[in-house]
């Protein structure tokens, strides 16, 4: 190599290393969404208050293309009015960014904050119940790259009150809008300190193919809850309780169970990968950390609570330590699929005022190694049990709440404080 094509190289990578270094300030969102385009920087967008609809109606995304950008949006709030866009409108499909900061609230143009009146929201589909295709306002497709200090506040579908009650797929009766919180579709991608306030029917956090070695963690997330007695409330002739004859999957609607208005907390669907969940907390969703379809998982020191479907669950070989959860309105764990070999530490907090007639958790598959621990204070009355229905399973039970092997288990080896009833055979029960 002669000493001009070496000194070329030397000045490619003295331009690399400063255009690294290079920050680039911005005031716009327009002007935002072109700088993310490029590589090699640092943006900072202008503290303050931002409005999408400041972005051609046809344009209304922040596409970050480029790579290896830190992209600065401390102290900066964005206001996306429902209805303005029925996309995604935060991409990342670079590799390797630091998306950091920012404040993307979805509002109403009508000034509702909380919806009350399911009956009147779900009629105005244009204006309230206005969704984004199913897609999720942030969406992460490429590899490497860091979500950090975000927040969502996701708004805006159809329909919205009734869980899922009217079906999620194809199968749905009335139509159906979903809005999601944030989609991860790359490799080793991060969600680190974020908040996702889930006011629409959808995810929260989910990973689908070709997402692998997810990582959530110092995050939260949060629906809510609606008694289902509530949807006997609503009696006008275009109300979709009266429309569905007060009926779902033909049989009645219960009238004593809370329905979760969002879908999952933090979901892995069927190719999704891997995913780590770390110092997370769930709250009010259908399911809070379900992640039974990753091809691995690893859960430690989270949180799911006062969720409608289940709590926790996990895939064949999955890992839950140093977590806890409850049983308000679900089970803390529902085993989903009868995956085996699981090894799982919870905390079982008391639900005194449990809804629902759902047991604890019913253990399925076999091989688990499995601690239930309890928090602090006094002896739960509620004494809802602990169901095991398959083989093979070790566990250690430190808490009030009494354990029930099934006629279908065998070979289980139980260690319990609460009191055990053996129904089944060849297994080894130690009452503490």
């Amino acid at each position: 190599m002669n000493r001009f094509r070496i000194a070329i190289l030397l000045m490619g990578f003295a331009c690399l290393k400063l255009s690294a270094q290079t920050t680039i300030e911005v005031s716009t969102l327009s002007a935002l969404c072109e700088v993310v385009k490029n590589s090699n920087q640092t943006i900072v967008l202008k503290s303050g208050n931002y409005d999408l609809t400041e972005l051609p109606i046809d344009q209304r995304k922040i596409l970050c293309s480029g790579s290896n950008n830190i992209i600065d949006l401390s102290g900066v709030y964005v206001n996306a009015p429902v209805g303005s866009t029925k996309q995604s409108y935060i991409i990342i499909s670079g590799n390797k960014n630091i998306f950091k900061g920012g404040t993307f609230e979805d509002t109403y143009v009508s000034g509702l904050v909380e919806v009350s009146d399911f009956s009147t929201y779900n009629q105005e589909r244009s204006t309230l119940a206005s969704g984004l295709k199913g897609q999720a306002v942030l969406d992460v497709i490429g590899d490497d790259n860091i979500v950090l200090n975000t927040k969502l506040t996701v708004r805006g579908s159809f329909p919205y009150g009734y869980g899922s009650i009217y079906g999620i797929g194809r199968d749905n009766v009335f139509g159906l809008n979903k809005r999601c919180g944030i989609l991860l579709k790359g490799k080793r991608n991060t969600v680190d300190s974020c908040e996702v306030q889930q006011r629409a029917f959808g995810h929260g956090i989910y990973m689908q193919e070709p997402a692998d070695e997810s990582v959530i963690k110092n995050t939260l997330v949060e629906g809510r809850m609606r008694p289902s007695a509530d949807l006997y409330l609503e009696t006008k002739p275009e109300d979709l309780p009266v429309r569905s004859n007060y009926k779902t999957n033909n049989k009645p609607i219960p009238k004593n169970v809370m329905y979760p208005l969002s879908e999952d907390g933090i979901r892995v669907y069927t190719h999704g990968g891997s995913v780590t969940v770390e110092n997370c907390t769930v709250k009010k969703m259908r399911g809070g950390i379900r992640v039974y379809l990753a091809s691995k998982a690893t859960v430690s020191n989270s949180k799911a609570i006062d969720c409608g479907a289940t709590n926790f669950n996990l895939p064949q070989n999955g890992k839950i330590t140093n977590s806890s959860g409850n049983f308000a309105y679900a089970p803390l764990s529902d085993f989903r699929l009868s995956k085996s070999n699981q090894n799982i530490e919870l905390t079982i907090i008391p639900s005194p005022n449990a809804v629902g007639d759902h047991n604890i958790a019913d253990v399925l598959g076999s091989n688990h190694t499995i601690v239930f621990h309890r928090t602090e204070g006094p002896m739960d009355t509620n004494l809802r049990p602990i169901v095991v229905k398959d083989d093979n399973s070790t566990i250690k039970n430190e808490t009030e709440y009494p354990i029930i092997l099934e006629a279908s288990s065998s070979g289980n080896t139980i260690i319990s404080l609460g009191k055990v009833t053996d129904h089944g055979t060849n297994n080894k029960v130690t009452q503490l």
